[in-house]
């Protein structure tokens, strides 16, 4: 069966989408600035941001 995706959980995929390359930027940023920790935080919240993707895909 296919599964058809509401508009709804397009925008959510899209802002998440948008979240993710704001954040992967912010990773770059301070990739620089050695500040280990705050990239740390950044790599787990990419790896929630792209968990919930693959779950609202059907």
């Amino acid at each position: 069966m296919i599964g058809i995706m509401t508009q709804n959980t397009k925008d959510r995929i899209a802002d998440l989408e948008r979240q993710k390359i704001d954040l992967e930027n912010q990773l770059e940023t301070l990739g620089y600035a050695n500040n280990l920790v705050r990239m740390h935080q950044i790599e787990e919240e990419i790896y929630e941001i792209e968990d919930t993707i693959r779950k609202l895909l059907p």
